[in-house]
């Protein structure tokens, strides 16, 4: 008796569709995670750009990105107020020649997960808005990143996982299909 080998197509998108639809739906949250720290300008009212954690532990430290356009030694921001759980902290700051610039303040012993925001005052144009609120310490971005790209590989790996079940159910199914193609 001889077996009867069929070719076997395989569709090439629907491997690959799936692929591109997930990488898409990770880069759009990634894209997302780093777009949510954007800040907007207004006239020459220094913004804060960002605020990010680099605590250790409870030990309560912050990084803010500032922008301020034409710093100079007459024109420049002065003050920092940092709002911790709704109680104010006002950090003083010596002229700066960039923009941005960046400016770590350590907060203290921090317990629990304070919300935290800022804001930076122009000795000429005065405050700013305040900040988007984080949480300190919250998820650093690394951390985010790192764990996105670990779900997207598990979820790749599953598809393939999926797609080699299949493939040996239709075999069972129809046994005149070849496992070669």
């Amino acid at each position: 008796m001889r077996a009867i080998v069929r070719n076997v197509r395989v569709n090439p998108m629907d491997k690959a569709g799936s692929k591109f639809l997930i990488a898409s739906a990770s880069l759009i949250l990634v894209a997302i995670l780093f777009l949510n720290h954007a800040g907007t300008a207004v006239a020459n009212v220094p913004t804060v750009l960002q605020v990010v954690n680099i605590s250790q532990g409870s030990d309560g430290k912050i990084r803010l990105e500032i922008t301020h356009q034409s710093p100079s030694p007459n024109h420049y921001v002065d003050m920092i107020e940092v709002q911790v759980n709704g109680v104010t902290q006002q950090f003083s700051q010596q002229p700066q020649t960039t923009d941005p610039f960046t400016v770590e303040l350590d907060l203290g012993t921090l317990q629990g997960t304070p919300e935290v925001k800022a804001r930076a005052h122009c000795n000429i144009h005065g405050w700013s808005d305040w900040s988007q609120t984080i949480a300190v310490p919250e998820f650093p971005t690394v951390a985010v990143v790192t764990s996105t790209l670990l779900m997207t590989m598990l979820v790749f790996r599953a598809g393939n996982t999926v797609g080699r079940t299949r493939k040996r159910a239709e075999l069972a199914n129809n046994p005149f299909k070849s496992s070669a193609s």
